[in-house]
């Protein structure tokens, strides 16, 4: 009985880890700007961890996509401070 649990487990882990594979994960999207307001529910270091495990996987154009929404939030930090 444990080994068939095991083996339920292991498979909705695979499933899970196959789903959020980016080039899975990018057909779930529409179009480019969906992709980015998906990304800007992260935090800066949440997306630069997205960028590495998309690099892997060579979709440069993402890795771009992510790489601007960086910036927005960044020049969005900055515009907060500056306006104090």
């Amino acid at each position: 009985m444990a080994k068939k649990k095991k083996n339920k487990i292991d498979s909705i882990i695979d499933a899970l880890e196959e789903l959020i594979k980016p080039t899975n994960l990018i057909k779930h999207f529409k179009s480019d700007e969906e992709f980015k307001q998906w990304a800007r529910e992260g935090r800066i270091k949440d997306i630069e961890a997205t960028i590495k495990m998309f690099e892997e996987y060579e979709l440069y154009e993402h890795c771009k996509l992510l790489m601007d929404v960086i910036q927005e939030k960044q020049d969005r930090k900055k515009k907060k401070w500056t306006q104090k």
